[in-house]
This record gives C-alpha cells, sequence and structure tokens, in this order.
C-alpha cells in the first residue's frame, strides 16, 4: 500500500459525508412535503440534486487543471459544510411564507459540490494503493460504504421522531466539520499543468473515453446497466410492491434494506478473495450482468413477497461481484492524469441516461404495467453480459 494512512481519511471521510448527505436529504424532503403537501414539491429535490451533479461532474475536469485532485476534494467538503451551515440557520429561523426556492438553491449547491468530490474520491484511490492492491481495497471501500447506506437511511427516518429538522440539519453540519478534518489530512498531489486551452481538454477527455476500447465498452455497459437499474428506483418499487405483491408501503424498506445486505456480503466475498477476482475479472463482469438478470427474470416470474426479498438480496450480491473488478480495471487501465476525466464524464452520461429512463419507464408502467419494467431490465442485464463476453479481451 502506498499510503494507508490517506487512503483510511479518504475511506471514513467519504463514510461520514455520505451519512450527513443521506440523513440531510431524508431531512429535507420530509420537511418540504410537510410544508407543501406537495409530492410535486418533494419530488424536485431529487431533480435538483441530479441536475446539479450532472452539472457539476461535466465541470470537474477544467477545475482539476487549476486545483490539485486533494485540494478540490477539500474545498469541496469545506463549502458544502458552509452552505449547510447557511441552510441550517435558514431553518432554524424559517421565515413565514416559506421561500422554496432559498431552499433549492441551497440545496443545488450542496449538490454540486457533491457532484465535484465523488469522481475525485474514486480518481484519488490508485493514487494512495498500488495496483495489485486496487481490488482489494475498491471492496474495503465498498463495503464501508453499503455499510453507510444499510443504516444512514433507517437512521435518518428514526431521528426524525426525536429532532426537528433543523436540528438534524445542524447534527449534519457537525457530520460535515469531522468529514472535511479528515479530508485535511489527505496529502498534497502536485499536478502536471494542462498543454491546451480548458475546453480543448475538456474535449480531450470525451475523446479519450469515446476512442479507448476498454473504458468505451466500460462506460456503454454502466449507461445498460444504469437504464436497467431504473427497476430499482423508489417510485418504480412502491408501484410493484402494492400492485404485484400487494403489500405495505413497509415493503419498500425490506427490499431496500435487502439488497443493500447483499450488497455488503457482495462486497466482503471480493474482499476476501481479492487474488481470484483480480485473476478472474472479466469472469466476474460477464457473470455478475448474467445472474442478475436472471435474478431479475424469477422476480417477474415468482412475484412472491419473500422469494423477491431474496432475489433482491442475491441481486446485491452479484452486482458488486460486478461492479468492483469492473471499477478496478478502469483505475488499472488509466493513467492517473486521465482518471479524474473518465468518472466525470461517466457520471454525466450515467445520471442524464437514468433521468431520462426514469421517465421513459414511469410512462411504461402506466401503459404496459409494472412488470413489463422489470422484464427489460432483465433483459438490460443480459445484454450487459453479452456485450462483456464479446468483448472480454479487453479484460484481461
Amino acid at each position: 500500500m502506498k499510503d494507508k494512512k490517506a487512503f483510511l481519511c479518504l475511506m471514513f471521510g467519504q463514510a461520514v459525508a455520505n451519512i450527513g448527505d443521506t440523513i440531510y436529504t431524508v431531512a429535507i424532503i420530509s420537511a418540504v412535503f410537510s410544508w407543501t403537501n406537495s409530492a410535486f414539491a418533494s419530488a424536485v429535490v431529487p431533480v435538483v440534486v441530479t441536475g446539479a451533479m450532472m452539472l457539476a461532474s461535466f465541470l470537474t475536469p477544467l477545475f482539476s487543471m487549476k486545483i490539485s485532485l486533494d485540494r478540490m476534494l477539500k474545498w469541496s467538503q469545506i463549502m458544502k459544510t458552509i452552505f449547510l451551515t447557511v441552510l441550517a440557520a435558514y431553518l432554524s429561523y424559517l421565515p413565514k411564507p416559506i421561500n422554496l426556492g432559498v431552499i433549492y438553491f441551497l440545496i443545488a449547491c450542496i449538490a454540486f459540490l457533491d457532484g465535484c468530490a465523488e469522481p475525485v474520491s474514486m480518481a484519488l484511490i490508485p493514487r494512495y494503493i498500488k495496483k495489485d492492491q486496487l481490488i482489494r481495497a475498491n471492496s474495503l471501500f465498498s463495503t464501508m460504504l453499503q455499510v453507510v447506506n444499510i443504516g444512514s437511511w433507517a437512521v435518518g427516518a428514526s431521528l426524525l421522531i426525536w429532532f426537528s429538522v433543523s436540528e438534524l440539519v445542524w447534527i449534519d453540519v457537525g457530520l460535515f466539520l469531522v468529514c472535511s478534518v479528515l479530508f485535511l489530512f489527505l496529502p498534497r498531489a502536485v499536478e502536471k499543468a494542462a498543454k491546451h486551452s480548458k475546453w480543448q481538454e475538456l474535449k480531450k477527455g470525451w475523446r479519450y473515453v469515446w476512442r479507448e476500447p476498454l473504458i468505451r465498452i466500460v462506460v456503454i455497459m454502466d449507461t445498460i446497466e444504469g437504464i436497467a437499474n431504473t427497476a430499482w428506483a423508489s417510485s418504480i418499487v412502491l408501484v410493484f410492491v402494492s400492485v404485484v405483491l400487494e403489500q405495505s408501503a413497509n415493503w419498500w424498506g425490506y427490499i431496500n434494506t435487502s439488497y443493500f445486505i447483499g450488497a455488503l456480503l457482495g462486497s466482503l466475498i471480493v474482499m476476501k478473495s481479492p487474488v481470484f477476482f483480480d485473476k478472474s475479472k472479466g469472469k466476474a463482469i460477464v457473470g455478475g450482468s448474467f445472474l442478475g438478470g436472471v435474478a431479475t427474470f424469477l422476480v417477474v416470474l415468482l412475484p412472491y413477497a419473500s422469494f423477491v426479498l431474496l432475489c433482491t438480496f442475491m441481486i446485491g450480491i452479484f452486482f458488486q461481484i460486478k461492479n468492483i473488478p469492473q471499477a478496478t480495471i478502469i483505475q488499472q487501465k488509466t493513467s492517473e492524469e486521465k482518471l479524474l476525466s473518465v468518472y466525470a464524464i461517466s457520471g454525466v452520461i450515467h445520471m442524464g441516461t437514468f433521468s431520462t429512463a426514469m421517465l421513459v419507464m414511469g410512462k411504461i408502467a402506466d401503459l404496459f404495467g409494472v412488470k413489463v419494467v422489470y422484464l427489460c431490465s432483465g433483459i438490460l442485464l443480459i445484454l450487459v453480459a453479452l456485450i462483456g463476453q464479446y468483448k472480454k479481451n479487453l479484460f484481461a
């Protein structure tokens, strides 16, 4: 390991930041709904977050030309803390009538900074970890984030019982401060000066993603998988639970928890056998996609509540077995200078297609029934597996 201390600071800092992000998101969405009694007003929150993060992913490579990755991560977290403090103060002295525009603006600023931090965090991992240890480091990183995902949504909802929204956001300010301190321990990175103008460098990044066979295939596979994953978005799962399973909304939470526990186990499986998965990245990518597709088909064919929980648990395992080796191979095969552009561009494409696919899948569910959405998801995952099998030589 090149720099164990830096990696641990990055991992724990990101975990604390994710806890804060989740709790504050739960608090704000529930607060907006309680203030307005409007599902649309609440739905604007994730739309604002996605749009701001997309813009950030697009611009992050430009920022990296002026500031090193570690400084970008440090300053983005410090600025997030400042904006969250402003939001907490605003909520503490909430004016009447409530100005949702101010709330949405502050949420957009925080999400923009979050969108900058996400690709930077992933691009920093190979700087702290040797290439032959990347798969173990990625699985450890993923395990930590899955534990956070499992706990923070449930904790966020529970804390609303004990604290007001403004008090929860102040708690988040404390978490963001802890994260900022952890990131301050990251070592200073020296970046190479850009040889071209900002927009030329940006176009170079997009050309690299499209012309490099491995990166192009991974981005295509990720994009198709992202479209398939819309089947597991909250709005679709809620319809499936009520219409197909004929269960209460509580089962939406059970399905989410089942998936995250499976993802946690999948991360642990990869972490326990890093040598095997490092040598078998192609097989893991193809096998994880194929088995995820099969499990999705089974959700449609045997729509019994308990069996669906088992299937989502298995899907969580299969997706991690695919995603961790796939992330590792990008880090191993891409130079440090280009890695940020790859992650940022991939993020723009993924968020754009996911948002569009959400609308399309929602319409499909309305017109043809929600089962068709899951059939489409299964077909798309099998397609990802076929593409991976056809291009398996790239993953060697």
